[in-house]
């Protein structure tokens, strides 16, 4: 009968025995593994190895000549068509034509240099990947104006944020968007990133947005929300239909006109390039038939408009003679001159409010035709007044026309603005329309002088 410690001798020496057969096995196994790996490297010798990839083509196992045609008619494939960008700003170029060039020579000499720097190199290769980077050029010159072709109408500019006037009277503010920009030296790098890894697709980068100047939140605190200055007149005094339709087309080019702070407006600018009808004009020393009749009212009434808005006045010229539908001294005439602008007169006014200003003028089915300039309160109250100082048939016919600018109860401005002497014609008849003419203050301010109509004028 065995004791207890025969039994645990017995149980070491099994458990050895066992830890020597695994080992032998697996001494064994690895053998085979290395011999099995020798023959295959070695029989392999004239190929490339395996795991070796030239761009996405795996050429392991491949002599040189053959890894040189799969890469060969894969960027044949691959290059046949280059197209920058996706969806609708996708832009595609014949690969000729951006002289692409693929050296396939050094990328084969490399893929099968690897692996050949001894036995642990080999087997190392063996197991993993390696990736060769396929050489490929362009014709940068050609490249670059590709590139310059896709910027034109890849770029686009900022929009600044606005505003316009419904037809309910309700101003909508236009949000602001930020331009777009293509950084032109970092899609030629996508270019060459594409063809080095064997593609075809090639990225456009853009660049920081351009931002606008005038934001929405800048829009929502500036936006017109009162009239500051309006003016109207009548045209019930002359019944030709075209003088109204060219009213209607000069004033239709100004109505919705933004003016920033500090830039200029120009009647001519806007107005200058329409196709005018027949109608009666003042001009020539005398009332003739002309394309354009009925522009100088438009500008008139959006002169007024301008004043008393409190807006600074660039350029203004009275008319030869007195109005029919304006008092004189608040008339502004304008010429566009001959086809190089040589004799042209313009209205010009500057916005000198901290906001932007909303131009709006029409004309109304009652027969009058309404200027209004809308903005952020300014503090100002305008008052204008015009005087008859003589009347002669020989001298003809003065009136001193004056301003008074009152800012928040203060008086900043009381004085004579200009003179003019027009030539005499007879005045237009005491119960013309123009004596119902209406031309209101800035909103809400009372008018008991009737300082903008046809009131009686001293003798």
């Amino acid at each position: 009968m065995r004791g207890r410690g025969s039994r645990y001798a017995y149980s070491r020496r099994s458990r050895y025995a066992r830890r020597r057969g695994f080992a032998v096995v697996t001494m064994v196994a690895c053998f085979l593994l290395v011999g099995f790996l020798l023959v295959d490297l070695l029989g392999s010798e004239g190929d490339i190895q395996r795991g070796v990839r030239i761009g996405d083509v795996d050429v392991g196992g491949m002599s040189k000549d053959e890894a040189r045609g799969a890469v060969e008619r894969n960027a044949s494939e691959t290059f046949e068509e280059i197209s920058f960008g996706t969806g609708p700003d996708a832009v595609s170029m014949n690969a000729e034509d951006l002289g692409v060039r693929v050296n396939t020579d050094a990328a084969a000499n490399e893929a099968y240099a690897v692996g050949r720097g001894g036995l642990f190199e080999k087997i190392g290769s063996y197991f993993g990947t390696t990736q060769v980077d396929l050489e490929a050029g362009y014709d940068r010159e050609a490249a670059q104006a590709t590139v310059d072709r896709i910027a034109g109408d890849f770029n686009r500019e900022p929009k600044d944020a606005t505003f316009t006037v419904a037809d309910s009277g309700d101003v909508v503010v236009q949000e602001a968007k930020n331009g777009r920009m293509l950084d032109e030296q970092a899609t030629l790098a996508n270019l060459e990133g594409a063809l080095q890894n064997m593609s075809g697709r090639v990225p456009l980068a853009e660049g920081p947005a351009p931002e606008p100047e005038i934001t929405t939140a800048e829009i929502q605190k500036s936006k017109p929300e009162q009239v500051i200055g309006e003016y109207q007149t009548d045209f019930r005094w002359d019944s030709n239909p075209n003088r109204k339709e060219n009213m209607k087309l000069a004033a239709g080019a100004v109505d919705n006109t933004v003016v920033k702070p500090g830039e200029v407006f120009s009647f001519n600018e806007l107005a200058a390039e329409l196709d005018y009808k027949e109608a009666k004009t003042f001009s020539n020393g005398g009332v003739g038939i002309d394309n354009g009749g009925g522009l100088c009212q438009v500008s008139s009434t959006l002169y007024m408009a301008a004043q008393y808005a409190g807006l600074e006045i660039v350029e203004r010229e009275p008319h030869y003679a007195v109005l029919p539908y304006i008092k004189p001294g608040f008339d502004a005439t304008v010429w566009f001159g001959d086809e190089y602008g040589n004799g042209a007169i313009d209205v010009r006014f500057k916005n000198t409010t901290e906001a932007p200003i909303l131009i709006r003028e029409w004309v109304d089915d009652e027969g009058f035709l309404n200027a209004q300039i809308l903005g952020q309160p300014t503090g100002k109250k305008v008052q204008m007044t015009t005087e008859k100082i003589f009347e002669d048939t020989t001298r003809g016919i003065r009136w001193d026309t004056y301003k008074k600018v009152t800012e928040n109860g203060e008086v900043t401005y009381d004085d004579m603005i200009h003179t003019y002497t027009y030539s005499y014609n007879p005045p237009p008849p005491e119960d013309g329309p123009h004596y119902d003419t209406s031309a209101p203050r800035v909103a809400g301010w009372d008018d008991p002088g009737n300082t903008t109509g046809w009131a009686e004028v001293p003798e």
